[in-house]
């Protein structure tokens, strides 16, 4: 990673930030990885609004551990000029999958960091030089992961714990949280993401008669709403 980040600067060095009304976009906001795939894919393209090139660099990182490069992935091209109006395709390839688990959902992190040229306005002013970034999910699906979001929202086990909110999730997806309601008023506390087989307890007060509605985030990026559940 280190030597990665290396040649990234050295090939930036001539590259500057002009203002912040265009750049690189992704196609999608995550990619779900099926293990039964040799790679999975993600378009990138310039709006070109600016008119200038991007040098663009990808790499995956763990979701705990964001500062890191994952060894189960690799990202090609991990290094490549975008110019105005250009497309690209990211192909994510898992290399050293093997040890994950084939029972649930992996979560990790894919990062797209991208520099743009000076423009020829700027080619004689002092501006400086800014990545920037973009970071969506990536989930590595086992081919043998039984059931389908939709249904591991609904298995979701509520509770109060020391009148606290806590909740179960026995199924092997990740349960991304849009938005919790409690009795029709949206709560702080809840964690971005409900991990496979964990349980949660929250700061969120509760009662046994209280009414809660999830909004989550599917495989599409689409915010659903769960139908309201009372806890156990």
């Amino acid at each position: 990673m280190r030597l990665k980040v290396a040649a990234f600067l050295a090939l930036a060095a001539s590259f500057w930030l002009p203002q912040v009304h265009a750049g690189v976009n992704v196609g999608s906001t995550r990619v779900v990885y099926q293990s039964k795939e040799k790679e999975a894919n993600l378009a990138l393209s310039n709006s070109g609004d600016d008119g200038v090139p991007y040098l663009v660099q990808s790499w995956v990182s763990p979701f705990d551990d964001r500062d890191a490069s994952a060894d189960e992935f690799i990202v090609t091209p991990p290094l490549f000029r975008l110019d105005a109006k250009g497309q690209n395709l990211l192909r994510i390839i898992a290399t050293n999958a093997q040890n994950l688990p084939d029972d649930k959902e992996s979560l990790f992190l894919l990062n797209v960091k991208a520099i743009p040229a000076k423009s020829e306005e700027q080619r004689n002013q002092n501006v400086l030089q800014i990545a920037l970034k973009t970071t969506i999910k990536l989930f590595y699906r086992p081919a043998n992961l039984k059931g389908t979001l939709p249904e591991a929202v609904e298995k979701l086990q509520w509770r109060t714990e020391g009148g606290k909110l806590a909740v179960h999730n026995p199924s092997g997806y990740n349960v991304v949280v849009s938005e919790l309601l409690v009795n029709n008023s949206a709560s702080k506390g809840m964690p971005e993401v409900i991990k496979p087989g964990s349980t949660v307890t929250t700061p969120i007060a509760l009662k046994n008669s209280d009414s809660l509605e999830l909004s989550y985030i599917n495989e599409y990026g689409s915010t659903v709403k769960a139908a309201p559940v009372t806890p156990h």
